[in-house]
């Protein structure tokens, strides 16, 4: 009987259903063969570091964490427990590992932040509004490396596209409505949401945000797009945690999570929300639109 940990915010069950299903795929059945001690976790609460704790404690052969701020507090919690990761900005940056080609410790997982994709976000957000010159950079990324990097992508782009970037940083949910207030004071005129797991939870404020104030986005997840934001760059967080069953399939047949290579998301698909186009007074380009894999209306 196997006995595995999983870790990630309440509110994403298609997620843990992915996950799930790709492990009966691959011969686990719950109560038969393996047993998945599961913790949700609040969004805008403090429970995730008693959580992790809770879990990093208990006598499993490996914590599958949904995203960085999980994996953070488990190895903060029990550096030595072996670790999956279902999507992390900068899993060389946050300590995890020593390449992606050989990790070399006890983690493993997805890496959601490959070369170019934040460059990639700005054309696209600039193709869609072409008026946009002011764009902010709205960041919960946790952890290092992850913020940097997409600063430095997003700044190098904008000389090429002919705007200016801000970045505004938040790590709770006040933080983030405070960043709010300061975009509209300095009079940003577009928005980039960066990975992380507290827009990801509130996107629906930063959604709703966003449309008040009239501001041409793009996000990191395509749940952003379906909740009514403008457009997302993003790979398909389903098959990620899918690989993620995959990993953890290979370790419990015997595999050192060091000697996994860390992968990137094979794809990333453009999906816009047409009808906040609309809202937006946008006149989408043909061009644009037969590049997404899905046109909301």
């Amino acid at each position: 009987m196997h006995r595995i940990g999983f870790f990630i915010g309440s509110g994403y069950a298609p997620l843990i259903a992915a996950f799930k299903d790709q492990l009966r795929g691959l011969g686990y059945v719950e109560g038969e063969n393996i047993i998945i001690e599961m913790r949700l976790s609040g969004s805008n609460t403090s429970e995730l570091p008693t959580q992790a704790a809770e879990l990093a404690q208990m006598d499993l052969q490996l914590i599958v964490a949904g995203a960085l701020s999980f994996a953070l507090e488990v190895r903060k919690a029990n550096p030595a427990m072996p670790m999956v990761i279902g999507t992390c900005p900068g899993m060389i940056s946050n300590g995890f590992a020593q390449s992606l080609e050989h990790p070399g410790g006890n983690v493993t997982g997805i890496d959601e932040l490959p070369p170019g994709v934040t460059t990639k976000r700005l054309t696209l957000l600039k193709t869609a509004a072409p008026k946009v010159s002011r764009v902010a950079l709205l960041s919960t990324t946790p952890g290092r490396g992850g913020h940097e990097t997409q600063l430095a992508d997003a700044e190098h782009a904008a000389t090429t596209l002919g705007i200016s970037v801000s970045p505004y940083r938040a790590a709770s949910l006040g933080e983030l409505q405070s960043a709010f207030a300061e975009i509209v004071n300095d009079g940003m005129d577009g928005l980039l949401s960066f990975q992380g797991g507290l827009a990801l939870s509130n996107r629906q404020l930063i959604v709703d945000f966003a449309a008040e104030h009239r501001l041409p986005a793009i996000y990191q997840a395509t749940l952003f797009a379906e909740a009514g934001g403008l457009m997302s760059w993003a790979p398909n967080l389903e098959n990620q945690y899918r690989e993620a069953a995959r990993y953890v399939d290979k370790i419990l047949r015997g595999a050192n999570p060091g000697d996994l290579p860390i992968t990137y998301p094979a794809t990333y698909y453009l999906t816009i929300n047409a009808g906040a186009g609309q809202r937006l007074g946008l006149t989408l380009p043909p061009a644009l639109l037969s590049q997404a894999a899905r046109v909301l209306p």
